[in-house]
């Protein structure tokens, strides 16, 4: 049972009323992102930009630290006792920066989070933080409707989209987005986001199960205080090498080589239930069961591409690539669909 978000307010303040939503995946920290979007983070003074690199790296505002690999590896050499508690020193500090910053140009506000119990543990923790340094100007409340005129969400980048779609594939991935994976999970181990670090690190295991990647999910899940062991004795030989499957095993998943470029364009407008949708079908484009859980058309004069039709005119237009790669030719909505007919709602 996940403990309660903070509250009480004080009535009688003045303030802003925010309402974001928690939503579960391999990248942490988009709920507290989404209300980093109310300030404008390139005014905040720098300890805060560095601060600010721990939750929203790609944030142009934010400042790198230092050498990240040098940290990794300092914190490595640091005896068990003082582990944890070095980590736990440079999140709070950083959360604490962020939040002093945020406030000061916020003011006192509510904060109504949808969906709380899918919060990811570094949210949870910076929100307590925030509410903790606050002095009553900070209002947290789990919401199940979104009840505020603000509804904020965060900006995902190609980057984020692609770890979140490669991680969460249980397809046989190439050895350049193993690599991508692991350059990415050792990236946010260094700037100290070790939940996410840790997510990737495990997606990362069932492709590559090396030394070099137990040890790093080891030294993630030490600077967490989580058990080790245990996780590693729970995978299964298949988990870990996709390549030893059982015979008579499903087709090979398909995999998104590329339309990234289009994804990220198209995701810097479109909100969180629409991003949502559209990751969920090109997920059930990667597992090969679209066309039974989707709305489809195909393109007659393509025969390698198909339309998956979406919520609220959403469209999706896929390409066939080879046997088991596809790529996105479009996202957006149907009335700029290119090839459909917007009368029948088919595919020219």
């Amino acid at each position: 049972m996940r403990p309660a978000l903070p509250g009480p307010f004080e009535s009688g303040v003045q303030m802003r009323h925010f309402t974001v939503r928690a939503e579960s995946g391999m990248i942490g920290f988009l709920p507290v992102r989404a209300l980093m979007g109310a300030g404008v983070t390139a005014a905040w003074p720098r300890p805060a930009r560095v601060g600010l690199k721990l939750i929203a790296p790609d944030d142009p505002a934010s400042a790198t630290p230092g050498d990240q690999e040098g940290r990794v590896d300092a914190v490595r050499r640091l005896p068990p006792d003082r582990l944890r508690l070095f980590h736990h020193e440079h999140v709070i500090r950083s959360f604490r920066e962020v939040g002093r910053a945020w406030l000061k140009q916020v003011g006192p506000c509510r904060i109504d989070v949808i969906d709380a119990d899918l919060l990811d543990d570094g949210s949870r923790e910076f929100f307590a933080t925030l509410a903790d340094q606050s002095e009553g100007l900070v209002d947290i409340r789990r919401e199940e409707l979104a009840n505020s005129e603000e509804q904020l969400s965060a900006t995902v980048s190609g980057r984020e989209l692609r770890i979140d779609h490669l991680a969460r594939s249980r397809a046989q991935l190439s050895e350049d987005e193993v690599d991508f994976l692991h350059e990415q999970a050792l990236r946010y181990l260094g700037l100290g986001d070790s939940w996410t670090a840790e997510r990737i690190l495990r997606a990362v295991l069932r492709h590559r199960a090396a030394p070099s990647v137990r040890s790093q999910l080891r030294l993630a899940c030490s600077l967490l205080g989580r058990p080790l062991e245990a996780d590693f004795q729970s995978l299964r030989r298949s988990e870990l090498e996709p390549g030893t499957q059982a015979a008579g095993a499903r087709r090979p998943a398909f995999r998104l080589v590329a339309g990234w470029d289009l994804l990220e364009q198209w995701s810097g407008t479109a909100n969180q239930i629409e991003r949502n949708a559209v990751h969920q079908a090109l997920f059930a484009v990667v597992d090969r069961t679209v066309f039974r859980t989707h709305s489809t058309s195909e393109v007659t004069s393509q025969p390698q591409e198909f339309f998956v039709r979406l919520r609220q005119g959403l469209v999706l237009k896929i390409r066939i690539r080879d046997f088991d790669m596809f790529e996105i030719a479009y996202v957006g909505p149907v009335g700029e669909t290119p090839g459909i007919d917007l009368e029948t709602g088919r595919a020219a």
